[in-house]
């Protein structure tokens, strides 16, 4: 699941991010490069504040690929208490014997490697990465005025890196002057994180301060994106009958939906309060809350939630008390799975 990284240079930055909920806190000071790295008194001091609260990130600076000059920083950096520190593979140098060299650190380091999209990175560092030790790789850019990652890599290439590092069982991060536009773009990779620091300050200066409606802005567009990748594949069903669920859910899983499975309408209420769903498939006649009250509830709180009413309709009357409640549709037992699944996919 995708989470967000906010960069802040300060205590209360920090704190700022961290009211936020973001989900990694990364230090480093933009005024002072790509990767700019914070005093690592003032880090430590921030780790201290932070106290577990959110995982903490670091950066070591945009330092030459000399293996002692990056080791001894990645070592001093680690000191700190920070749980990942980030580590900057700048043009020139010797890449393979620096990763070499942080492979004696990587068990109390965690190290995570930047790559560099405007640099056009060779990917075949990541399999030397993953024997190395390092815990994740991203993207980023170093001239951040050429635009945002997506714009200076191909969304061919930006697949391929987060195919590559998923496969190998790496974090992936993706980030790079990120914009709140970015995020519908990226969030189909999956990565683990996108960072993001411009985008979270004052007129979009990464050397300004902190917005704090921009930090949240940008929280709820992942959120949100999540919440709609997990209703696209997610049924919620409805029935005190453990016979009719099993078959149900075994009908769904198959065509590849995940299934919450309610026993009355009380518990169908509360797994939609907590989650978000594709379709609901709800029996008319359960117990503690039947189908038709459960739907009257589920629609004076507007919820648009897509339903299918389930029952022998013996009655006549009955299909029609269903659709005033609110169904979208009815469904007759035995339910017919092509008729099922035409309509969870009209």
């Amino acid at each position: 699941m995708t989470g967000m990284l906010a960069s802040v240079n300060s205590v209360e930055e920090a704190l700022q991010a961290l009211s936020a909920n973001v989900d990694i806190i990364d230090l480093k000071q933009p005024a002072l490069g790509a990767l700019g790295a914070l005093e690592t008194v003032l880090v430590k001091t921030i780790v201290n504040e932070i106290n577990g609260r959110c995982p903490v990130s670091a950066t070591i600076g945009d330092l030459p690929m000399q293996p002692e000059l990056v080791c001894q920083a990645v070592q001093a950096m680690a000191e700190t208490g920070v749980d990942y520190v980030k580590i900057g593979f700048f043009p020139g140098g010797d890449w393979q014997k620096t990763v070499e060299k942080l492979a004696t650190l990587s068990q109390t380091t965690n190290p995570i490697a930047v790559l560099f999209a405007d640099n056009q990175p060779d990917f075949a560092i990541i399999d030397s990465l993953k024997n190395a030790g390092f815990k994740g790789v991203m993207l980023d850019t170093m001239d951040k005025s050429r635009g945002s990652l997506t714009q200076v890599m191909t969304q061919t290439d930006i697949a391929r890196f987060a195919g590559l590092a998923k496969d190998r069982a790496l974090l992936c991060g993706l980030a790079g002057s990120l914009r709140l536009a970015d995020v519908t773009e990226l969030m189909p990779y999956q990565p683990d994180y996108l960072g993001f620091r411009g985008a979270l300050c004052v007129d979009h200066h990464r050397t300004a301060q902190l917005n704090a409606s921009s930090i949240v802005q940008i929280k709820q567009a992942i959120n949100h994106y999540r919440s709609q990748v997990i209703a696209e594949d997610r049924i919620l069903i409805a029935d005190d009958s453990e016979i009719n669920r099993l078959i149900l859910t075994n009908m769904l899983e198959l065509n590849g939906y995940k299934v919450d499975a309610a026993a009355d309408g009380a518990e169908a209420l509360q797994f939609i309060s907590e989650n978000h769903y594709k379709f609901a498939l709800i029996d008319l006649s359960m117990p503690v809350m039947s189908g038709l009250e459960m739907m009257k509830i589920l629609r004076k709180q507007h919820n648009p939630l897509k339903t299918a009413a389930i029952s022998t309709f013996a009655a006549d009357h009955q299909r029609a008390e269903a659709l005033d409640a609110g169904f979208d549709c009815c469904l007759t037992r035995p339910i017919d799975e092509a008729q099922l699944m035409a309509l969870i996919n009209p």
